[in-house]
């Protein structure tokens, strides 16, 4: 006799509420409006952040300083807009025209698109004649470098050659005060002042590459880049101010800005495909197995009233949420819909009246369906040992959520069900399909067996070949155009800001932040490392300093006596007369002699000062003041394997490097699979041992978890998928949906009183866990036609590994119950 019609069988408490809450209707509504209305207020109190690195360890101090980098170098926040065309003429009009567009677009609080003409005489006012205030290691070595008869005979033949040209005044000015060209290195060091951008400028000062075909435009913005809203606005009038530039002339903005509205838009984008397509393929699907609607509803009313108790419990226990933590937190909670599927099914593939088919769908379902919540929460509870903070609050949120859906569908979907569920027999079809794909598996048992152990042992054969990538940038969802500009401005200027080594230092007064800076530039330049620095043109006042005791160190009487020799042994050719050399006397030198002595109270450049004067336009690029304190950064090319050489030298300094930024995350992440996989298995393994007391039936709910996850691995090593801080959580989703699939199946076959009963109720097991699986990847693995790279990946990790699991459900648990099973022939 079937077990619906066992009057006298002992009631489990979900029986025992569903008859409590028959006989009081009023009291299931009152508990579960007063819920909704606790998490409606904490929901409310909810501030939701939309920063990555939310999701990062706080306690990482490569995390850490990455924010602080980004917070207190505005050159990270720079928007930079790159034109590009072949004709010079129409090139330096676009650039004009750009530049008095921009500075009326709101919003743009600075524009500088050339190097101007006051900024380089004040440059030529400052500093000519200031070598000695500038003479640091790096400029000690390359005057030394041309105290020689080669780089003094070439001089020396310029000058003689240039006499005879229309140059000649200008050839003997510079030759005599200066022969060894110590203004020559004074000036160079402002090349790159430009922000890092290593080109040339024409005869109007506009910045351009070295073969003339992009002008660099940078923009400084009142807007933060983290304000996507008015970042929209922004960048779309700076595109409508773009476009009217001459034919012939190609546009390329990036920047910050421009990285955080594209991923906005195609975000927004992306979520009305994802949410249309799967909203559709979920309304068909529930409507082809239940031939009903109402079996939508009580399914969208679970998932809804667990996703309102997860928002609500974050907004009374912490108040801030992440965006991010949120959104994934929305995908952990879809395992929740499968309780609510497996009531419906087993519900719908009955007969008899709605009563008595809520009674024994809630009689077949809840225990394995309370098991594989406890499991799945077990699992989840083990990302409070990740490193990743984000997943701290996600596994709470994912906690409160499931168990809030279970408890909805459990409690409520009976009596729902009791008053609007669909007809007798409505999901029939789908049990007898999944019952004919189960005699199909029987009489080809063990070939089946065998192709799956074929494909799960080469599927294995590449999990040494699983990838892992921290760097987050990889799942920015810029454009094609934003990130063709990046490529095309990095290869032409040698942009590479955040790609190499940031060092920020900072004091309470610019002085004392330039000494700081000072102090980094000496050691990068000790451990041999290139890099450009304000250091180069603005050292402190004690720096200065410093400095002339080295150039009058350096130039001792020695020294001047070997260039005496150097300059009377030292001769040109005439190119009068090729036979005749010519030489220079001493005298004649007596300017750059003098120039070598310098006063005992030297007048230093007073960076006070020089804030008010032109050349500051390309000083103020590394310099920027936050909260009350001078903060300076330097840029240097640096391996990341010297990092800690560099902090050990400079501990107050932020260091900023991608290699090793990149390469912790990693190590994270690895560490995160190998911890939380072992201490979710671990305590599975003892909720299904108490469960079920039997090796071979634990072992068994096992397999699509352990075998879905070789299957998920070994193809994302196949495909060329690596793991990154958003589809390792997916993971924990895949664990989830394994784990309960196994349970549902176990757990019906162990409570089946003969073999008949067992594969009447497999049929509706199965059943369930086809329409939960396909809920899912309707639901989720829609992603996978996402643009964004965080998306994407969420969508393919998640089709893949839930195909796997279901696969390993419907083929390979029935036969391994049925084996040596006790209802086994």
């Amino acid at each position: 006799m079937d077990q619906r019609h066992t009057p006298n069988r002992m009631r489990g408490p979900f029986e025992q509420l569903f008859d409590f809450f028959k006989r009081k209707p009023a009291v299931l509504p009152g508990v579960l409006v007063a819920l909704l209305a606790l998490s409606l207020f904490g929901a409310l109190r909810i501030h939701f952040e939309e920063d990555v690195f939310a999701l990062l360890p706080h306690d990482e101090p490569l995390v850490s300083e990455a924010q602080l980098a980004m917070h207190r170098y505005r050159g990270l926040e720079r928007i930079v807009v790159a034109l590009e065309s072949d004709d010079s003429a129409k090139l330096a009009a676009a650039v004009d025209q750009a530049d008095a567009a921009l500075r009326k677009l709101d919003g743009i609080s600075e524009v500088v698109s050339r190097i101007d003409k006051s900024a380089q005489e004040d440059i030529g006012s400052l500093y000519l004649g200031k070598a000695p205030l500038l003479f640091d290691e790096a400029m000690q070595a390359q005057v030394e470098a041309r105290l020689n008869a080669d780089y003094y005979g070439d001089a020396l033949q310029r000058y003689v050659d240039g006499q005879a040209g229309a140059e000649g005044i200008k050839v003997v000015d510079t030759f005599r005060s200066d022969p060894f060209g110590l203004n020559e290195l004074v000036l160079r060091r402002f090349e790159k002042l430009n922000s890092g951008f290593s080109g040339k400028s024409d005869a109007d000062g506009r910045i351009l590459s070295a073969d003339g075909r992009l002008a660099v435009i940078l923009l400084e913005s009142d807007v933060p880049s983290s304000n996507t809203g008015k970042g929209r606005e922004l960048m779309s009038a700076l595109d409508a101010a773009l476009a009217r530039l001459p034919e012939g002339v190609t546009p390329h903005v990036i920047g910050a800005h421009r990285s955080s509205v594209d991923n906005a838009e195609v975000l927004k984008t992306d979520m009305h495909l994802t949410i249309v397509t799967s909203v559709i393929a979920v309304l068909l699907l529930f409507i082809v197995a239940f031939r009903a609607l109402s079996p939508i509803l009580i399914a969208l009313l679970s998932v809804g009233f667990g996703f309102s108790l997860a928002l609500g419990s974050q907004g009374w226990i912490h108040g801030d949420l992440s965006a991010i933590t949120a959104g994934f937190g929305a995908v952990l909670l879809g395992i929740s819909v499968d309780y609510a599927v497996h009531l419906l099914t087993t519900y719908s593939s009955l007969d008899g009246d709605r009563d008595t088919r809520a009674r024994f769908a809630l009689r077949h379902v809840g225990r394995p369906g309370f098991v594989a919540m406890m499991t799945t929460v077990l699992a989840i509870m083990m990302l409070r040992f990740s490193e990743f903070d984000g997943l701290h609050q996600l596994s709470e949120m994912a906690i409160a959520g499931i168990a809030g859906s279970l408890v909805f569908a459990f409690t409520a979907g009976p009596q729902l069900l009791r008053r609007i569920g669909p007809k007798p027999n409505a999901a029939s079809g789908l049990s007898r399909a999944i019952g004919a794909v189960q005699r199909t598996r029987r009489k080809l048992r063990w070939p089946v067996l065998g192709v799956v152990g074929a494909i799960t042992l080469v599927l294995a054969a590449f999990l040494p070949g699983v990838s892992f990538d921290g760097d987050v940038t990889n799942l920015d969802g810029k454009s094609d155009q934003t990130r063709a500009g990046e490529t095309l401005v990095a290869q032409t200027f040698g942009q590479e800001t955040l790609s190499r080594t940031l060092v920020v230092v900072g004091g309470d007064t610019l002085e004392q932040a330039l000494r700081q800076n000072d102090l980094a530039a000496h050691d990068l330049h000790e451990m041999g490392a290139k890099y450009e620095s304000a250091a180069w043109v603005l050292p402190a006042q004690q720096t200065q300093l410093d400095n002339v005791a080295r150039w009058r160190r350096f130039w001792s009487g020695e020294r001047l006596e070997q260039i005496r020799r150097l300059i009377r042994e030292t001769g040109a050719r005439d190119p009068n007369d090729p036979a005749h050399e010519m030489r220079v006397s001493e005298r004649a030198l007596k300017a750059f002699f003098t120039g070598l002595e310098v006063a005992d109270e030297p007048a230093t450049l007073d960076a006070e000062a020089i804030r008010k004067r032109p050349v500051w336009l390309l000083l103020g690029n590394f310099v920027s003041e936050q909260d009350g304190r001078w903060y300076i950064g330097t840029t240097a090319q640096l391996d990341a394997s010297r990092l800690g050489e560099l902090k050990a030298r400079q501990p107050a300094a932020i260091v900023l490097n991608k290699a090793a930024f990149v390469g912790r995350m990693i190590e994270f992440i690895r560490r995160d699979l190998v911890v939380m996989g072992g201490l979710s298995l671990l305590l599975v393994l003892i909720v299904l041992w108490l469960t079920f007391r039997n090796v071979r039936e634990v072992a068994t709910a096992l397999v699509p978890v352990a075998g879905g996850m070789v299957w998920t691995l070994g193809l994302m090593s196949l495909f060329g998928i690596p793991f990154n801080i958003i589809n390792t959580l997916v993971t924990v989703f895949i664990a989830g949906l394994g784990i309960d699939y196994g349970i549902f199946f176990v757990q019906t076959y162990r409570g089946s009183g003969s073999r008949e009963q067992a594969d009447e109720r497999l049929k509706h097991a199965g059943a369930g866990v086809l329409v939960a699986a396909l809920t899912t990847l309707f639901g989720f693995g829609s992603m996978a036609l996402a643009k964004h790279p965080a998306l994407f990946s969420v969508g393919v990790t998640t089709a893949i590994g839930v195909t796997s699991a279901l696969v390993l459900t419907l083929a390979v648990v029935p036969t391994l119950l049925e084996i040596r099973g006790k209802h086994a022939r």
